[in-house]
């Protein structure tokens, strides 16, 4: 019997395996492997918000235990170790890339705002009194690593006795300057003979595109506590004009002197007057701002002594305020004046960089002004009273409305006024200028005023149908002032 088998196509036998895998396959689309978001990807608002958690040395610091200090002396110099790091920040953020480096070492610089501080002694535990007695967080970096660094915003060296061995140099945030001079203080009333065997230099290294005023403010001005230095030079760098001079006089002074501060602080308001008759508006500003918080930290820090002055130095210090707070507004009006004239419609360029310029520095000078207005009328409302906004009740200096006249009243609601016209609030502006004329005797610059008020009222009656509709209506120009900006 033979047998048979089937012979099979070739077709048969190679198609049915593959139709088989054929159907239960199926085609996989590729796609594009995203990217992994990158801090540069983020809005500059979050990464600013990672800086501040990451890189400002007083938060990173909250709920921490407290440092400790070890020292030991080499070469002739204090070294010190610690219980832990001073400053728990995230230097990583510094070697990301290009830009993040640039973006976190400039916050990390000029949020902190790093002062050096060297100290010369003969003898080097007065520098470790000095360091560990005055409550100083510093950093322990080397004195090798800290002459390499040139981003810090001001340099302090203290010369005890012209001593020529420098004994410490350290590096720590202007947040606890304060601390060192109030140790300073405490020396010099301690002991007569500490403060005329000392001698201080400083300087300013660095402003970060920051207001020279501010620097000044958070940086210098509270030297002024301190008086009978040996020495005090102050490099004016990056200062404004005869401000170095005035303090290093403050500072070298037998005592503290009312008047002679008060001498002081009137000649920075006498170079703001005169900036502003030269139309140097932005450098007026800086000197009245200077002005205001040359006056604050007066207060703060001697205040027993100014509040035992007779009435005439109430009188002058009332006075002087209100003057730079006049001339503040004024100046900041009028950095805008050609702008808001030319472009009557400006509240409506919302996205152009001069309206949001004019909006924030008139919001600003109406602000000011009405400071100006309240130290004028002697207000019971602290509401715009400036002393009320920067000082505690208690160290107040006291006001009348005596120490004013009625034309100096006139001229402050008449400023006010023009800038409520700059902002569009014209039955603002009438309310005040009609105030203003009230107070203005005739044949003192009242006719100015006058055609002023004329002006506001024709504004007035043309958006009179406006005002009918509620397209027009009291608080509407500041409010779209400040959401303009808010976008500065």
């Amino acid at each position: 019997m033979s047998s048979f088998i089937a012979k099979r196509d070739s077709m048969e036998v190679t198609v049915d395996a593959p139709k088989t895998e054929l159907q239960s396959a199926h085609l996989i689309e590729s796609s594009p492997k995203k990217r992994a978001l990158g801090l540069v990807d983020l809005p500059a608002a979050v990464r600013n918000c990672i800086y501040k958690y990451a890189l400002d040395t007083e938060l990173v610091n909250v709920g921490e235990s407290n440092v400790s200090y070890t020292h030991y002396i080499k070469d002739g110099t204090l070294q010190f170790t610690t219980s832990r790091s001073p400053f728990l920040v995230q230097t990583a953020l510094f070697y990301v890339n290009k830009q993040i480096s640039k973006e976190a070492l400039h916050y990390f610089y000029s949020k902190n705002l790093f002062v050096k501080f060297k100290v010369y002694s003969s003898d080097a535990r007065h520098a470790k009194t000095m360091l560990e007695d005055s409550g100083l967080l510093f950093s322990t970096a080397s004195p090798e690593w800290l002459e390499r660094s040139k981003q810090h915003a001001l340099e302090v060296v203290v010369v005890e006795k012209n001593s020529s061995q420098m004994r410490a140099e350290v590096m720590f945030p202007a947040q606890y300057l304060p601390r060192i001079i109030n140790f300073f203080d405490q020396c010099s009333q301690a002991t007569k003979s500490w403060a005329p065997a000392h001698s201080i230099f400083i300087s300013m290294m660095n402003t970060y595109d920051f207001p020279i005023s501010r620097l000044q403010g958070d940086l210098l001005e509270l030297f002024r506590l301190l008086s009978n230095l040996g020495n005090a030079a102050i490099d004016n760098k990056h200062l404004l004009d005869r401000y170095a001079e005035g303090l290093q006089s403050n500072m070298t002074a037998p005592a503290f002197n009312a008047n002679t501060w008060l001498e002081t602080v009137m000649s920075l308001a006498d170079l703001a007057d005169t900036a502003r008759d030269k139309e140097d508006y932005i450098t007026a500003n800086e000197y009245s701002q200077s002005v205001i918080i040359a006056l604050t930290y007066g207060y703060l820090t001697h205040a027993e002594i100014l509040h035992t002055q007779d009435e005439a130095f109430a009188k002058s210090v009332q006075r002087l305020r209100w003057r730079t707070e006049l001339g503040l507004g004024i100046a900041l009006s009028l950095l805008h004046r050609e702008y808001t004239l030319s472009s009557p419609s400006w509240l409506s360029e919302a996205t152009t960089p001069a309206a949001k310029t004019a909006a924030r520095d008139l919001l600003l000078a109406e602000s000011t002004l009405s400071k100006a207005l309240s130290l004028a009328t002697d207000s019971p409302s602290p509401t715009s009273n400036p002393w009320f906004l920067s000082l505690p009740v208690e160290l107040i200096p006291p006001n009348k409305p005596t120490f004013f006249t009625d034309l100096e009243r006139a001229h402050t609601w008449y400023a006010l006024g023009t800038v409520h016209a700059s902002l569009g609030e014209t039955l603002f502006a009438a309310g005040d200028m009609e105030r203003a004329l009230e107070l203005w005797k005739d044949g003192e610059g009242k006719g100015k005023a006058e055609k002023a008020f004329e002006g506001v009222r024709e504004r007035i009656d043309s958006e009179r149908e406006g005002m009918w509709k509620g397209e027009i209506r009291p608080g509407r120009g500041l409010g779209r002032a400040a959401r303009i900006a808010i976008r500065v």
